[in-house]
């Protein structure tokens, strides 16, 4: 069976992201199989996939940035608000936009904006997500959230196609953006082309596509996994090196700071205990992560590091 790690899928169009997990299940062998960042189906690009063990920390990954690529189609107005949805309205008029113009545009967005989302998208109300309302034509209004847009780049303009590249936070709708980017220019507008170039730490150049994953099963070739404590950079680390610590982190105990080195111990004094700690052994197996918990006395004796993922188990020496 695949050892546990995360694998970057470069999502062909045409699938959605449910389809890839269950094909990469299939194909690898793997119980358990998990996706980060729902791509839709007309979307290409990184998609990062955990394996077995790894999904159990997919909320642990920074993905608070996200990069994608496209095109925007001035003129038409869909109800999904890209290319796959059923069109509600055309432009008559001329799609004589200046670059100038366009960019202006774009450049309103930058900055800390509140979004709605679309009504065909996976948030969930009432325990049913959005789609699933529209599809069955019950209307609800769709929730509000804050996002942040970095960048929001025209690259081209070839009317109608509007050819653009947008550095944005976690949660960004890109396809409310190109409506409303229409909106703005009196025409109407919807994705035409979507490609997500990274989502935190991943990005194409770790991407393989699912032929190339094919491929290197049937020759049996070793699948290229990312570990967890490479995607689990961004978070502070503690070697632990001794035999007995490493059995209770197996069993799922805290481990009082008192049993450390007084080097670690006042390092970790240093952490809030909102912060996610990776336990790791000599050769940076990530072993658990952990969280500081402070009793409140103000003391070394007063503090252990409670575990939030166990990673061994009991039985690993």
């Amino acid at each position: 069976m695949t050892d546990f790690g995360f694998l970057v899928i470069d999502k062909p169009e045409g699938l959605t992201s449910q389809r890839v997990v269950g094909k990469i299940k299939r194909l690898l062998g793997c119980r358990k199989v998990g996706h980060t960042g729902t791509l839709d189906p007309l979307a290409t690009g990184v998609l990062p996939i955990a394996l077995n063990r790894a999904t159990r920390l997919i909320q642990y990954l920074d993905e608070s940035r996200k990069i994608y690529s496209g095109e925007i189609e001035l003129g038409v107005e869909s109800d999904t608000l890209d290319r796959d949805g059923e069109v509600v309205a055309r432009h008559s008029g001329s799609l004589d936009f200046s670059e100038e113009k366009i960019a202006a545009v774009f450049a309103a967005y930058v900055g800390r904006i509140t979004q709605v989302a679309p009504v065909y998208s996976a948030i969930k109300q009432k325990g049913k997500p959005l789609y699933a309302y529209a599809r069955a034509g019950v209307e609800v209004k769709p929730p509000e959230r804050d996002i942040e847009i970095d960048s929001f780049t025209l690259l081209s303009y070839k009317p109608p196609l509007v050819e653009f590249r947008v550095v944005c936070s976690r949660g960004t709708y890109v396809r409310s953006l190109a409506a409303d980017v229409g909106r703005d220019l009196g025409c109407g507008g919807r994705i035409w082309s979507l490609r997500r170039e990274a989502s935190g730490s991943f990005n194409l150049d770790q991407a393989i596509t699912l032929a190339e994953l094919e491929d290197m099963v049937a020759a049996g070739g070793k699948t290229p996994l990312m570990s967890p404590f490479a995607v689990l950079a961004h978070l502070p680390r503690l070697q632990i090196s001794d035999e007995k610590l490493k059995n209770k982190i197996a069993h799922g105990m805290a481990l009082d700071l008192a049993e450390l080195s007084d080097l670690d111990a006042a390092v970790l004094t240093e952490i809030g205990t909102d912060i996610e700690i990776l336990l790791i052994d000599a050769v940076d197996n990530l072993l658990a992560l952990a969280r500081l918990y402070d009793s409140g006395t103000g003391t070394v004796d007063g503090k252990s590091l409670r575990m939030s993922r166990v990673l061994i188990s009991a039985t690993s020496s």
